[in-house]
């Protein structure tokens, strides 16, 4: 009977997949078209492939705990938006950081039994259902379709897929039972006017430039784990060979992020018609129980500063991992156990909390180039978080002005070291959100933080874009303000 009503469902779903695929996509496109405020010119040609109203991601994932391997086969649903042939697509490949102990993103003492590899592999790429050639280099893929892709023209992108999950606490790897799984999957790469944006391996930061899109996801894991993942699913279809199976969707997502576990417990809290959870290794839930009312307070905090959280649910997994001690994804985080074995949040670890969660909005509802300009993002979360501390934990914020100064201009690949890019990012970032408000008050600077947010909700966004948005809520002429960051006027 169990497998009877599995068919069912599976067939159920396919139904609806169909529907979706054939018209959801336009219907998206024609609510947006309707409610959302149009971008400019500039933010037109910003972001041109793959289109996040067009997108879609189908995948099956079968994890074997035993040898660690993640089966996995990704449809990717799309249409050629960047007004060009395609004769090449580019793809992420993440896990391929962690092939060489040489190269690997990850500290030495993530690593709890000596260097263990990880990689991804691929039995066949196809594009509307032809096979494709295709090359990995590192972390990025190269697919060459049978024919140029015509602007305009239907994308099926089909992977059949396997990845090994390393000894490793990291945001990719498993210890202890527990997977994080973070950037785990083939994702398709940004196109714009100045070409791919294509991911390269970091030991610092995060090299990536994703578009948001839809997923539907069908899960298998073995019956006694449990799991937290992006988007909504209800209770596992349980098999009779010790397996389950979760079917999990999630709309406009950045990316599709995953934890595993057993011997964890759930802590959950409402606000709002908002539900906040909270995973966490049995035995710690009396630490967590205040640390999920305090994210609670500053997703509502940010609701009311910065405008409506998207989701449905918001969700937070406590585990063992090193080299982070939080890592954002759309509609959860991921953060160190460590700080339920000290005893829980400290003021530090509140900025944490606070700056984690900012990044929903800053990185998820609106991207940026992570590789090309990181400080959007990390400055713009930083001060979000400083604000929450200032405005209702009422904590007086001393921030050191970087005397010598800081130019924001600059890639991840050209910053030399961790301390080079938490100066740049993070200081750097958060100095210009403070210097900003000096220059205009708070109320303006506000203004245009929720004019950028209804400006490009669910796009990519650049640095030009933003300073764009702030001189027209300025009303004024920004130029000398500007250039102090960046050593360019608007425009130029």
């Amino acid at each position: 009977m169990k497998r009877i009503r599995f068919y069912w469902l599976t067939f159920f779903i396919g139904i609806i997949v169909a529907v979706y695929v054939l018209y959801g996509a336009r219907i998206v496109d024609i609510v947006a078209a309707l409610a959302a405020p149009s971008p400019s010119g500039a933010a037109q040609s910003a972001a041109l492939f793959p289109s996040p109203e067009e997108t879609q991601y189908i995948m099956r994932l079968y994890l074997e705990p035993g040898s660690r391997i993640i089966y996995g086969e990704t449809r990717i649903l799309t249409s050629n938006t960047s007004g060009r042939g395609l004769g090449e697509l580019w793809l992420t490949a993440y896990p391929n950081a962690f092939s060489k102990s040489s190269a690997t993103p990850a500290p030495a003492d993530a690593y709890y039994a000596g260097f263990n590899p990880g990689w991804m592999e691929f039995d066949e790429i196809s594009i509307n259902g032809q096979k494709a050639q295709y090359t990995s280099r590192g972390v990025s893929v190269q697919v060459l379709p049978p024919a140029d892709i015509m602007p305009g023209n239907q994308i099926d992108l089909s992977i059949k897929w396997k990845a090994l999950v390393p000894r490793l606490a990291y945001r990719y790897g498993t210890r202890d039972g527990v997977y994080m799984l973070g950037n785990f999957y083939p994702v398709l790469n940004v196109l714009d006017k100045d070409g791919w944006h294509n991911s390269y391996n970091s030991v610092f930061g995060d090299p990536f430039c994703f578009h948001c899109a839809n997923y539907l996801v069908e899960l298998n894991i073995p019956e006694y784990y449990d799991m937290v993942a992006t988007g909504s699913y209800g209770e596992p279809i349980i098999e009779d060979n010790g397996r389950q199976t979760y079917v999990i969707q999630a709309e406009n997502a950045r990316d599709f992020a995953l934890v595993l576990m057993y011997d964890y417990a759930k802590l959950q809290t409402s606000i709002n018609k908002l539900n906040v959870n909270c995973y966490v290794p049995n035995g710690y839930k009396d630490l967590a129980q205040p640390i999920l009312e305090k994210a609670a307070s500053m997703l509502n905090y940010f609701n009311c500063s910065l405008g409506t959280y998207p989701y449905k649910q918001f969700s937070m997994a406590f585990v063992p991992m090193k080299g982070f001690h939080g890592m954002e994804y759309s509609g959860m985080i991921f953060l160190s156990e460590d700080y339920l074995k000290r005893g829980g949040l400290d003021q530090s670890g509140e900025m944490l909390l606070a700056h984690e969660i900012a990044h929903q909005w800053w990185y998820g509802v609106v991207g940026n180039d992570q590789l090309k300009e990181p400080w959007l993002d990390e400055g713009l979360a930083n001060w979000s978080a400083y604000k929450y501390l200032e405005d209702v934990e009422q904590v007086k914020v001393n921030i050191t002005e970087l005397k010598e100064g800081v130019s924001l201009a600059r890639e991840l690949r050209d910053m030399y070291s961790k301390q080079d890019y938490y100066r740049t990012a993070y200081s750097g970032g958060e100095a210009f959100w403070f210097g900003l408000e000096k220059e205009l008050g708070k109320e303006k600077v506000n203004k245009a933080l929720r004019r950028y947010l209804a400006t490009y909700r669910f796009k990519i966004a650049g640095t030009q874009e933003l300073l764009d948005v702030i001189e027209k809520e300025a009303d004024s002429n920004m130029d000398a303000y500007f250039y102090k960051w960046f050593k360019v006027n608007p425009g130029n």
